[in-house]
């Protein structure tokens, strides 16, 4: 074994339990999403809160962008609208989504495990720092 093979195999245990963790996470986000409406179809009275949010987003790449979009549209009660490239950016609509400001954050939150279960360990771009609206 050399030196670098130590760094190597350590690097790729952390990707992959990142990769792990965003699968149990997203798992989670995506049977609480049938939950919430298969209750809504089996429940009288409407829950429905829908709203369409602007998503900003750190993607670099359209890998990224379009696995991003993928997940949030496989998830029950969201659909993603339209996609930009320049600057990148996401609409999606969502249908329990009373605040629009936590909807947003929930979405960020996603972008942001997604990157880091992506990207290299040792990239600073996966480290989950949000961008703060109005900086790029």
């Amino acid at each position: 074994m050399t030196a670098r093979q130590p760094a190597r195999l350590r690097r790729a245990a952390v990707r992959w339990a990142r990769v792990v963790a965003f699968l149990g996470h997203y798992g989670v986000r995506f049977l609480h999403a049938n939950v919430t409406v298969a209750r809504e179809i089996v429940t009288p009275g409407s829950g429905l809160a829908p709203v369409v949010v602007e998503m900003r987003l750190r993607c670099r790449t359209t890998a990224e962008t379009t696995v991003l979009a993928h997940l949030i549209t496989l998830t029950p009660g969201t659909l993603v609208l339209e996609v930009r490239t320049e600057p990148p950016t996401l609409f999606v609509h969502g249908m329990h989504a009373a605040d629009a400001g936590r909807f947003l954050g929930e979405l960020g939150d996603l972008e942001d495990r997604l990157l880091t279960a992506l990207r290299p360990p040792d990239s600073r771009a996966a480290r989950g720092t949000r961008r703060q609206e109005g900086n790029p």
